[in-house]
């Protein structure tokens, strides 16, 4: 069927903590195609999928087992992986309109 070597057991279970941006700077760094048979990853990649940021080959909801064959990282996701992020630990913008302060 594929001449992929499989992934190994410990670095399945590490991607498949990972949220999508993340699972997509790792198989970033892959060869590519691979073949990914981890429920969890394959959810992720129909996400990264629907955003434009890969091009993958899935197989259909209903199927049994849950596959997909990741062909490539976008121009979008690459552009994305690359932007700069916000930091984490920015504050959020508020909502709250000030008081006027009062000057007896």
């Amino acid at each position: 069927m594929s001449t992929l070597p499989p992934r190994t057991k410990i670095a399945t279970q590490l991607l498949e903590v990972r949220m999508p941006l993340e699972y997509l700077r790792a198989i970033e760094r892959d060869a590519l195609p691979i073949l990914e048979c981890v429920p969890e990853n394959v959810d992720k990649l129909r996400v990264l999928n629907a955003a434009g940021m890969v091009e993958v080959q899935l197989a259909p909801v209903d199927a049994p087992v849950q596959t997909a064959r990741v062909l490539c990282v976008t121009g979008l996701g690459c552009a994305t992986l690359r932007a700069p992020s916000v930091p984490r630990s920015s504050p959020r913008p508020s909502l709250r309109i000030p008081e006027p302060i009062d000057s007896d």
